[in-house]
């Protein structure tokens, strides 16, 4: 039986170019996993937010359990704060990861540059400093200033208000509907519903938001379970898993206080985000891909056999 996991590197077919023009073929490469930032101050807070936010979580578990609501919408604040400073610190904001539409990939695997890629020009030798460009005079390096600094901050910053705003206006509707249709109630507790998607949505969407945007290709895959692992799509899976093993304990005849709606949902939500985001980062989920069906190749052996 073939592996349900496939390596990030091997590329989907898709046909591009007509037989008749006699050009190659142009392949569009699959979005490819998401790395921690090399800092060291972002490889260690990688490991202590999933710690802090199972440890928010465990502590205001009591006040959960006596009104979930109250809980609920005052711990959002903190978590949605934790997440932000999570994907500012650790995470390459949207633009700087190459995606599907920006790159395109040859017949013989070599990408093709895109239009704002710039060949390195020579250096002169007697000095290493100054770049010589044909038909221009040499110049020197700029060096880093103020405005390059907020530069980079506002590259940051904007993907996190993108990320604010499709949380409330997309995620958390679209997670609040896929709770009733897995049996929320529909007529009742209604701001618990609301408060746990906007929870869930928080572990799951803001680092898709912040790392791919709106992508159209990075969501295609997204939704079609064919992100490779990475931290940035094992926490939100592990949300999902996570949410779903959650529910199991709410019909169960135990009566216990916290088996009320959605209480067990959070606990397998928030426990499943901090197992996908470190479990994804292992040398053996990184970059691997879930499979529904066969490779091409592997359909034409079993023919040839």
């Amino acid at each position: 039986m073939a592996s349900p996991f496939s390596p990030a590197s091997s590329l989907s077919p898709a046909a591009s170019s007509s037989s008749t023009s006699g050009q190659p073929l142009v392949e569009k490469p699959p979005v490819p996993p998401v790395n921690i930032l090399p800092s060291p101050t972002s490889q260690i807070y990688s490991f202590v937010q999933p710690t802090l936010l199972l440890t928010l979580f465990a502590f205001r578990f009591d006040a959960l359990t006596a009104n979930p609501a109250r809980e609920l919408l005052n711990s959002l604040p903190w978590v949605l704060l934790l997440q932000l400073s999570y994907v500012m610190v650790c995470l390459p904001p949207v633009g700087t990861v190459p995606s599907p539409s920006s790159s395109k990939v040859t017949d013989t695997g070599s990408p093709v540059p895109g239009d704002g890629e710039r060949k390195s020009a020579p250096r002169s030798p007697s000095s290493p400093s100054v770049a010589l460009r044909p038909g221009k005079p040499g110049y020197r390096r700029k060096q880093q200033t103020g405005k390059n600094v907020w530069a980079g901050i506002w590259a940051k910053l904007m993907p996190a208000f993108l990320s604010l705003a499709l949380l409330s206006l997309l995620a958390t509707p679209v997670l609040a509907i896929l709770l009733v249709l897995f049996g929320a109630p529909l007529t009742t507790q209604n701001a618990e519903t609301m408060l746990c998607a906007a929870h869930m949505a928080v572990l799951s969407a803001t680092a898709l938001i912040y790392v791919h945007g709106v992508d159209g290709a990075a969501w295609k895959e997204v939704w079609g379970f064919a992100l490779p692992a990475d931290t940035v799509w094992g926490g939100a899976l592990g949300t999902g898993l996570g949410a779903w093993f959650g529910a199991i304990p709410i019909p169960l005849d135990w009566d216990r206080p916290w088996q009320a709606f959605p209480i067990t949902i959070l606990v397998g939500a928030y426990i499943g985000y901090a197992v996908g985001t470190l479990v994804s980062r292992s040398p053996f989920l990184y970059g691997k891909r879930i499979r529904f069906a066969p490779e091409d190749n592997e359909i034409a052996e079993k023919k040839k056999n």
